[in-house]
């Protein structure tokens, strides 16, 4: 058994159904349900960015797939019969696609707190929950049994990626639009 199978079977020795049940709940905000909740949240404070949000997440999950496809690594339930798919899941392992939407859905909403937020406090403990985020998503998906531990740190760092460079085109394209706007009422 290699160091990161051990991690799941660790994980999953003598798990209860709650425990389970709660990391099951968790990893749906890993998902198309966390897409659609920071969607709406996103929408609601600047409809521009949350545009950008659905885009780069879309983009960073076919970039996802292509990866799973070229890098074709097994699921830890198929290579070791004592770890359980608690998941349901199938299909190829590494990246973490769950992962890559945590670090995503993390750093847009890192980036509108930061932005929109008046208060210090506020800023503080929303980073603070968001940069655990991805961590707790990656988590669930251990427990679970159907990610190793470098298949969710390696999505987490392709969602960071991925959020970045959506965001640096997000303002690049918003000031570009911003500055043309501004030039024209001055003639």
């Amino acid at each position: 058994m290699t160091f990161e199978e051990n991690i799941i079977k660790f994980l999953q020795t003598n798990a209860s159904v709650g425990w389970i049940s709660l990391f099951q709940i968790i990893t749906l905000f890993g998902s198309y349900l966390g897409f659609i909740i920071i969607f709406c949240i996103l929408f609601f404070k600047e409809r521009k960015l949350s545009y950008a949000f659905a885009i780069t997440f879309v983009i960073a999950s076919v970039i996802n797939q292509i990866l799973k496809l070229i890098i074709a690594r097994d699921r830890p339930f198929v290579n070791n019969y004592e770890i359980i798919n608690y998941g349901g899941e199938d299909g190829y392992s590494m990246p973490s696609g769950h992962s890559v939407c945590g670090g995503l859905f993390a750093t847009f909403m890192i980036y509108s707190l930061i932005k929109q937020s008046k208060y210090k406090l506020t800023k503080i403990l929303g980073t603070i929950f968001w940069v655990i985020f991805p961590f707790l998503i990656a988590f669930s998906r251990m427990v679970l049994g159907v990610h190793y531990l470098s298949d969710t740190l390696v999505g987490i760092v392709i969602g960071v990626i991925s959020a970045i460079i959506g965001i640096v085109i997000y303002n690049f394209v918003t000031n570009k639009f911003l500055n043309k706007n501004n030039n024209n009422h001055q003639l």
